[in-house]
Formats: C-alpha cells, structure tokens, sequence
C-alpha cells in the first residue's frame, strides 16, 4: 500500500508483516523482516543487515569499493523520505581470483546491506 505524507511525497507502507525496519530517523518503512538474510555483515562504520528487498530507499551512482570481503561495485542508498544515508546496494559481486567458493548466486540477487547504529 502506498501512502501520501504530510511532505506529500508518496511512500511504501509495509503493513503485511508484523515485524519490519525502518528509518531511525523518520520512520519511513523500509524492509519486512522476511526479506532479511543476514545480520552478520560488517561495514567500515560498524554492523550491518543484508536484505533481499527494500521500499522507500533512493540510490546514489554505482562505484568500485574496496569492503572487507574484497572489491566490489557497490552504490550507496539512503532514505527517500528525510534522505539519511542508510547504507549501500551491492550492484556487482567480485569474487576473489583464488576463492572456491560460489559467488555467482549474489550476482543475481538485489542485496542491500543497511547500517546499524
């Protein structure tokens, strides 16, 4: 369901699950605790959530980071309500040269990870 604030600005309103995320700031939604897939995701700036979908949230131009996992195309989102910045979109996976391990199924998936303060 979508609703017209009092900013008349239109946003998502998550009201089909009983627990969901959203800004601490403003409190606009932003996530169903069904889409969450990981807390054990860690940012430069301390602890983060990886989700599988999100509302509410705008994203900024993709560019090459340098996470703790190694480097990756990555943009930053934030709310699009009071415009925080929540945190970042994974937008490409770049697996380690000599990793075994299975990256291919994050490439197509749309992650975000959210900062937890």
């Amino acid at each position: 369901m979508v609703k017209l604030t009092k900013a008349k600005t239109f946003q998502a309103y998550l009201d089909s699950c009983h627990r969901r995320y959203s800004c601490v700031h403003c409190r606009a939604h932003l996530a169903n605790h069904d889409d969450l897939i990981s807390k054990s995701f860690q940012g430069s700036q301390g602890r983060a959530y990886l989700f599988n979908s999100v509302v509410n949230v705008g994203c900024g131009p993709a560019e090459e980071r340098l996470l703790l996992t190694g480097l990756h195309a990555v943009a930053d989102i934030y709310c699009e309500n009071c415009h925080t910045t929540l945190g970042w979109k994974y937008v490409r996976i770049c697996p380690p040269a000599n990793t075994v391990q299975d990256y291919s199924s994050l490439n197509h998936l749309k992650a975000f990870c959210f900062l937890i303060h």
